[in-house]
């Protein structure tokens, strides 16, 4: 038999290391690969479940449970993207506080924020601007935006129908000279920072696990005195203004002093809540505050506004500074024991006819300049009696009264 070599020429096959170095036992195997460049150390249990370590890799297995137990602090940093997968369900549960924070380092150690913010300010006031140079403010900075042109001729002073010049702001030429600086602290802000949460089912965000019912204030059923409506005398036809109690609510501190309990979700932009035909429920025992320095609006097919706690003690107020308007393309209805209207200056209607169902009674002036009809008698008091236009007597020149009656309903002679 013989025997060949053959000799090796490659100068990299020349340098590799090749060998393995194997240590078996009954519960498992400990394997040292020494090969150049694919050095590998591998811990291996009789079940499958091992340790694998490279120079490009650690990987494990547990064909069964895996847990670990840290007495201290644990600390897990990764310099690149970081990736977690669990097929079932997956619990994290802290005693203590749970704080999940993303964004560059720059955004905390530097007023990266604050410098974005400045740098857009002026943007954001030529777009505040109005298209016309009518008089404005801005409703939080309070930036005043002089006029240039009249208003309204009507008398009122009003900016709707007047003549104003068109604005002269730029916006296009401001981003562009703004573009350099929004550039330069957008870079230093880094990707990321964002928090996404998706689920193809429900969302869940429980902040306590004991409802808190304390009351959040007292109502008191005759709480405030209010002008009602007028008693009329049977005898004079003279009005008295009558006064009248109404419900009021004082609001009282009860849950601000909880340690637990409370859910804050704080938008520096924008707050964007999108609900499909399941709608939206707000409930709570305490109070509900929505405001905004900017214009709320409320829309729907049919909006909905009560005020009652079962007790015959709830109440309405709107409250505004100028103006309140509403319309309506068929009707408003107002309906109530009792409707109160009042009016510093004057009180208008403008209609084609008006419909009074009952008595009217006028305490002043009533000034008429068309025609008035009346299907019954009418009454005046003169001289301390009341007269009748239907009858009354007349004298030779004089309205006395106290000679001959005529019955002015009936037709005259001539």
């Amino acid at each position: 038999m013989s025997e060949y070599k053959t000799a090796i020429n490659n100068d990299i096959e020349k340098k590799i290391n090749r060998g393995e170095y194997s240590i078996n036992q009954n519960s498992g195997a400990l394997v040292f690969v020494n090969t150049t460049g694919q050095q590998r150390v591998q811990l291996t249990h009789k079940s499958g479940a091992n340790i694998a370590m490279t120079d490009k890799v650690v990987s494990t297995f547990a064909p069964s449970n895996s847990q670990s137990l840290t007495k201290g602090n644990k600390f897990d940093t990764v310099a690149g993207d970081g990736f977690e997968m669990t097929q079932k369900n997956m619990e994290k549960r802290a005693f203590g506080d749970f704080t999940v924070i993303t964004g560059g380092a720059n955004h905390f150690r530097s007023p990266i924020n604050e410098s974005y913010l400045d740098t857009l300010r002026d943007i954001a006031a030529a777009k505040t601007a109005p298209e016309k140079q009518y008089p404005a403010t801005g409703n939080n900075t309070g930036v005043v935006f002089s006029g240039s042109g009249k208003p309204n001729s009507d008398g009122s002073g009003a900016a709707s129908g007047g003549s104003w010049d068109d604005s002269k702001v730029d916006i296009e030429s401001l981003i562009e000279k703004k573009t350099r600086d929004i550039t330069e602290i957008e870079a230093a802000m880094g990707e990321g920072g964002n928090i996404k949460l998706a689920s193809v089912k429900h969302v869940y965000i429980t902040a306590g696990n004991t409802p808190v019912n304390f009351d959040s204030g007292i109502i008191v059923p005759k709480g405030r005195s209010i002008n009602g409506g007028f008693e009329i005398d049977a005898k004079t036809g003279v009005g008295t203004q009558q006064s009248v109690a109404v419900p009021a609510y004082e609001e009282k501190d009860t849950s601000s002093a909880l340690p637990f309990g409370d859910l804050h979700l704080n938008a520096n932009g924008k707050l964007n809540v999108q609900a499909g035909s399941g709608g939206v429920d707000f409930n709570t025992s305490g109070n509900v505050n929505m405001t905004t320095s900017g214009r709320l609006l409320l829309g729907g097919s049919e909006i909905m506004i009560g005020a009652a706690n079962g007790e015959d003690a709830g109440a309405v107020r709107i409250n505004t500074d100028r103006d309140i308007f509403m319309e309506s393309n068929q009707i408003i209805t107002q309906v109530a024991p009792s409707i109160r209207t009042e009016a510093y200056n004057q009180y208008t209607i403008v209609a084609p006819d008006t419909y009074i169902e009952g008595d009217l009674t006028i305490n002043g002036n009533l000034r008429v300049t068309g025609h008035i009809h009346a299907t019954e008698d009418i009454v005046a008091g003169v001289g301390g009696r009341n007269v009748s236009l239907l009858k009354h007597t007349h004298s030779q020149g004089k309205d006395s009264g106290d000679n001959t009656q005529v019955e002015t309903n009936k037709p005259s002679n001539g």
